[in-house]
Formats: structure tokens, C-alpha cells, sequence
């Protein structure tokens, strides 16, 4: 299944009794919560680096929503930060779309080992902070859909053959049923690259934390089986073939690519090793999809680079890393 699960992650929504959601806060208030986030959290200061979002440049920024460590709405405000762990594998946002979301993530199909660490940074914040609480509805959230258990637990798959099929969909359909939903690559309103796809539960009112952990995994598990009886189907398929070995000598000889382009051959690729068309290749595949996204390429140059310039050291990376 790791071939298909890329990462795992846990984000659980907080939010600090007499203040207003984050849409209501002025500057003053979304100081005070940051502050006192801080403060609760300085028994493991050592182990995150704060980072104010309006203090750091543009590709900076880039870079953290192409990692996935904030949303693209995060990345547009002047009243959010960050305390983001040593390893990347756990952060803390401040004044998002709630005051605190604490964020873990972990490559490979690890979502207990997410869920235990998020919970106890969760344990360590309650200690000094009192969180909005109802006995009745539980933790009170920004959005309706996040209020209960505050718990959105979702997988990142690869799943070309789906998406190659057209059968996601049918997919979104059968999961709602389910309480879960598939969204892009970036979470909620962002369209999928590379095959790459979020699937998380919808709702966290009325379940306690394991069972939509369970629940999560059983839809996930079945998306997964039907992927891989997809992929066993074309390892002697001329034309599937022919795509995932033509996908391959562009991405080993091309000198100049878009973003958009290396994502669907690099997709390919990953398609030709989970498959077995491909023998003999290590899959390094979703860090090379990673590392040539616009504001790691222009984090990594040291200067801010036009499209064409981009394209060039896209090509340059995937050439030396494939």
C-alpha cells in the first residue's frame, strides 16, 4: 500500500474561549492568541522554529504551501503564523481559519503514529489554555463541519488509474456516503496534479476520534484496492506501456518543462514503478514532485526567476534526480 499512500496527516481545529473566530479578530487579538500559544507552548519551544507569515517573502511562502504546511488562503493573510516542528512532521498554525490547528503529517501510511503525536501537542496547549467547549456540540469551530471532535484525518494517494478511467467522480459520490471526500492536491478547492488526491472525513460532530480514524481507513483501503486491480491490468498493455516509457525519456532529456507537464509524466512514471512496467528504479518520485514546484526551484536559486527561467532548472532537477 505505500506505493499508493504518500502521507498521512492529522489536523486537529482549537479555538480560545472569548475571542471571535479568526474573521472577527483585529490586530491586537490575533497577537494575543499568538503570544499565548507561545507561552503554552514553551515547555517544546526548542523543538518548533516560529515563523511569522507576514515577516517572510514571497517564495517562502510558496515553498511552505507546496509542502503542504499551509493552505494558500494561510499564506495570503497578515494575522497568521506558525510554530513548525525541527522534522516538519508537526506544526502549530495560529489564526488560520480557527485560532489553532495543530498539524501533523507523516510519509507513508502512518496515521496513528499523526494522530498520537497531534494529540499530544493538543494535551500540552490544554494545560494553560481554555478552549471554546460545549458539552453538548464539543470543540466550537470556525466552520460548522469541523466542530465535535475538531479531528480532520486524511491520506494523500496516488491514484492515476482512477483518474485515468474517470471513475473519481463516481468515487466522490461513494465515499459521501461514507462521510469522506476527495479533494486536489492542496485540500479544499484545489484541483488534483500528478494523480495526487486528499481523502479525509467530511464531519467530526457525533464520533469519537478512533472511529473516524477507522472509518477513514476502511474507505481508504477499498480506493486502494481498486486502484491496485486497475494497475495489475495494464502491466502487458502496449499502450499504457508506451506512456509510462515515453513519459520517462521526456523527463530524462528534456531541457526545459512546465510544472503542470513534469507533473503529469512524473505521475506516469510512479504509475510505471507501482505497476511493475518499470523494474530496477528506486521511487523517489513524490520528492522530485515536490522539489520542482515554483518556490522550492526559486527558494533553492537564491533569486526570483521568470516562467522560462523555472522551466529550464525544473528540467535541470528531474535530469540529476531521477
Amino acid at each position: 500500500m505505500s506505493d499508493i499512500i504518500i502521507s498521512t496527516r492529522i489536523r486537529l481545529a482549537r479555538n480560545l474561549k472569548g475571542y471571535p473566530f479568526p474573521n472577527g479578530l483585529n490586530k491586537a487579538q490575533s497577537d494575543e492568541i499568538t503570544e499565548k500559544v507561545r507561552s503554552a507552548l514553551r515547555p517544546a519551544e526548542k523543538d518548533f522554529r516560529f515563523i511569522r507569515l507576514s515577516e517572510i517573502d514571497g517564495p517562502t511562502k510558496l515553498s511552505l504551501t507546496e509542502n503542504h504546511l499551509i493552505s494558500p488562503q494561510m499564506a495570503e493573510s497578515d494575522k497568521c503564523s506558525l510554530f513548525l516542528k525541527s522534522d516538519n512532521r508537526a506544526e502549530i498554525l495560529i489564526n488560520d481559519e480557527d485560532h489553532i490547528r495543530i498539524q501533523t503529517i507523516f510519509p507513508g501510511d502512518n496515521i496513528d503514529a499523526s494522530y498520537d503525536l497531534a494529540d499530544k501537542l493538543d494535551d500540552l496547549l490544554d494545560e494553560s489554555l481554555s478552549f471554546a467547549f460545549s458539552e453538548k456540540y464539543g470543540y466550537l469551530t470556525a466552520c460548522l463541519t469541523n466542530t465535535g471532535t475538531g479531528l480532520r484525518a486524511s491520506y494523500m494517494l496516488h491514484l492515476p488509474m482512477l483518474e485515468k478511467t474517470k471513475q473519481i467522480k463516481n468515487l466522490q459520490n461513494e465515499i459521501a456516503r461514507f462521510g469522506m471526500v476527495i479533494r486536489g492536491i492542496y485540500g479544499e478547492g484545489s484541483e488534483p496534479l500528478g494523480s495526487l488526491y486528499q481523502i479525509s472525513n467530511q464531519l467530526t460532530l457525533g464520533k469519537t476520534e478512533a472511529e473516524i480514524t477507522a472509518d477513514l481507513k476502511n474507505v481508504v483501503n477499498q480506493i486502494i484496492k481498486k486502484e491496485k486491480e486497475l494497475q495489475s491490468r495494464i502491466i502487458k498493455n502496449t499502450d499504457y506501456c508506451d506512456l509510462v516509457y515515453r513519459s520517462l525519456g521526456i523527463l530524462r532529456y528534456c531541457r526545459k518543462i512546465s510544472s503542470r507537464e513534469a507533473m503529469e509524466h512524473l505521475s506516469n512514471v510512479k504509475l510505471g514503478i507501482t505497476s511493475g512496467i518499470i523494474n530496477n528504479m528506486n521511487d523517489n518520485i513524490y520528492n522530485i514532485m515536490v522539489n520542482i514546484q515554483s518556490g522550492s526551484i526559486i527558494k533553492r536559486s537564491g533569486d526570483m526567476l521568470d516562467a522560462a527561467k523555472r522551466d529550464v532548472l525544473r528540467a535541470e532537477y528531474i535530469n540529476n534526480n531521477l
